[in-house]
């Protein structure tokens, strides 16, 4: 039956029916995009790290005792007026430049025994940081090698005018000694 109703549509159709055409759309190639050289290449997050970098550290790390103060004082064996601030870490323990700088002393001599004198150029100022009584032997650097911040010096001793072992650390500017704990707390983390 529904053939018999699809054949009459059919017919009835005039005879003066319009052709339908089909319209042909042309086909295009497809488009390419190619990327200049401003396009950034990924970054590896690995070996990504965000720091801080501090022109002066500490000669050793922050939690280490210190024994003894800057000025005058009182002791068997040891100087009227101490002319640094004396750290103990304890024997052996290597010591670190504070900042870069030259090597300007690196010898065994006098009070100060096995030391260590480096010339920094900090805040437009030179300064001269001073490290005494290392192990004998132990300095690692010599007078006009260019040192960096942190880099290893020599080790903890007691040598010359020592009654322990301890590092004895000093700062001069200007050509005299200072006090370094209040010069080290104005340029550490600054």
């Amino acid at each position: 039956m529904l053939v018999i109703a699809g054949m009459t549509c059919i017919s009835a159709l005039p005879a003066s029916a319009d052709v339908f055409t089909q319209t042909v759309v042309p086909v295009y190639e497809p488009q390419a995009y190619a990327a200049g050289d401003f396009v950034i290449p990924p970054i590896d997050r690995d070996s990504f790290a965000i720091g801080q970098y501090y022109a002066v550290q500490w000669p050793l790390p922050v939690s280490t005792p210190i024994s003894d103060g800057y000025g005058y004082r009182s002791c068997a064996g040891c100087s009227t007026f101490h002319e640094g601030i004396d750290f103990t870490p304890g024997s052996g323990y290597p010591i670190e430049a504070v900042a870069d700088g030259v090597v300007v002393e690196s010898t065994f001599a006098g009070a100060l025994g096995q030391h260590v004198i480096v010339r920094h150029v900090i805040d437009g100022e030179t300064v001269l940081s001073i490290y005494g009584h290392m192990q004998a032997g132990s300095n690692t650097v010599s007078v006009g090698d260019t040192i960096t911040r942190g880099e290893v010096l020599g080790l903890v001793g007691s040598t010359g005018q020592s009654t322990g072992p301890h590092l004895h650390f000093g700062i001069q500017v200007g050509g005299g000694l200072i006090d370094p704990y209040p010069w080290m707390l104005q340029h550490v983390n600054s």
